[in-house]
């Protein structure tokens, strides 16, 4: 069986390292010129890490990344909202374990894993055409390719969507977001804590990555996308916006080159009810595209790899996809539904409904909080089982 995976991202390259566990022949397209380190930080949680270990991954990316142990929400000033802990600080805390990385380590670390694996880079995948048993994809340099089997792995903005579901759209989560990585050794970060912070319509995030790297992430709510007075905002506005928020923020933001800088509006995938159309599977943000304020992007699409592997590996290919969908439509929506209100939640920008926020998630008993953590995070996936030699 000829598998083709359009997309070298986390999602593609996870789902390759699935599929040559179980004996399939595996390429890549990708539309970048060159695989080349991208993105930002991102954190990648308990079923993340539970979904690498299913695909064989989990100590390569481990090796890259800084452990967390614990989450601190946190109001303006600095004061303690919330606080989750993770295994490995006292060993009694509710959940195994958590790990921070930059994005482009972590695509390095799953390559790693893949050595021989056929990547076309320059491949921009601009429209599928489906017959009874075979996918037909065309790209923007006018080659077409067939394949067997189609893992769309092209992101929130995928083509291959487009073609299988018309009526699948983005939508606007009301805010932009600007992250950065920066070289910070003389701040005091705490290493293994995340903090985020909420303030009046706008929220800061700190995560330790190795060599003495910071991750950092601001959010600041929107009316309409492309807003040119967020788009092209500079450092000093871009301070302003955050003088106001407890030590190190407006630090870490004054040692942050512009160059550095990434920003972008926030957007969703309206719910789909179903990742797959015949022979072609979605997978990834392809799929179900979340806001990134539960930090599950990433990781529901290397659950996603670890999914579509175990079922294809166990079953005949029609069986294998229905399987996938029953196993991922509603954890993802689920997923995202409570992503999305969090992140309206956290853009609360009224003085009176900022008291009342801190207030709530102050009081909230951290055994309820746990709870709904867990709901997301003790995921339990099936095993790969390897081709045999």
């Amino acid at each position: 069986m000829r598998v083709v995976i359009v997309g070298a991202g986390i999602a593609g390259l996870a789902a390759a390292q699935g599929l040559r566990l179980i004996g399939c022949d595996v390429e890549i397209y990708e539309q970048a010129p060159a695989l080349e380190p991208v993105g930002a930080g991102i954190s990648l949680s308990e079923n993340a890490l539970n979904a690498l270990d299913v695909l064989g991954l989990c100590k390569q990316v481990a090796a890259e990344a800084q452990p967390i142990h614990r989450i601190e929400l946190l109001d303006k000033a600095g004061k303690l909202l919330h606080a989750a802990k993770f295994r490995g600080s006292d060993g009694n805390s509710a959940h195994l374990q958590m790990v921070a990385l930059h994005r482009g380590d972590l695509q390095q670390a799953l390559l790693s894993a893949l050595p021989g694996l056929s990547v076309h880079t320059g491949m921009e995948c601009v429209g599928a055409q489906q017959t009874a048993n075979k996918v037909q994809l065309a790209f923007a340099n006018e080659e077409r390719i067939e394949a067997d089997l189609v893992l769309a792995c092209d992101g929130v903005h995928s083509a291959i969507r487009r073609a299988i579901f018309p009526e699948a759209h983005e939508r606007f989560a009301h805010y932009a977001c600007w992250r950065a990585v920066v070289q910070c050794s003389d701040l005091p970060i705490d290493q293994e804590c995340l903090t985020e912070t909420w303030g009046p319509g706008r929220r800061f995030g700190i995560a330790a990555l190795p060599e003495d790297r910071i991750y950092w992430f601001a959010c600041c709510g929107s009316k309409r996308m492309n807003d040119p007075a967020l788009a092209k905002i500079q450092m000093n506005s871009l301070h302003a916006l955050f003088v106001e928020f407890h030590h190190p923020i407006p630090e870490v933001i004054s040692k942050t080159p512009p160059e550095a800088l990434i920003w972008t509006d926030i957007v969703d995938l309206a719910p789909l009810q179903s990742f797959v159309r015949g022979r072609i599977v979605l997978l990834g943000d392809a799929a179900h595209a979340v806001t990134p304020d539960l930090g599950q992007g990433a990781s529901l699409a290397i659950e996603d790899a670890a999914v579509i592997t175990a079922q294809i590996g166990r079953h005949g290919l029609d069986t294998a996809l229905r399987q996938y969908d029953a196993r991922r439509v509603a954890r993802a929506h689920r997923i995202a539904a409570a992503s999305r209100f969090y992140a309206a939640v956290a853009q609360w920008r009224h003085p009176a409904l900022v008291r009342l926020r801190n207030h709530l998630v102050r009081s909230t008993p951290a055994k309820l909080l746990d709870r709904q953590l867990s709901s997301i995070l003790d995921h339990r996936l099936e095993p790969v089982l390897p081709a045999a030699p």
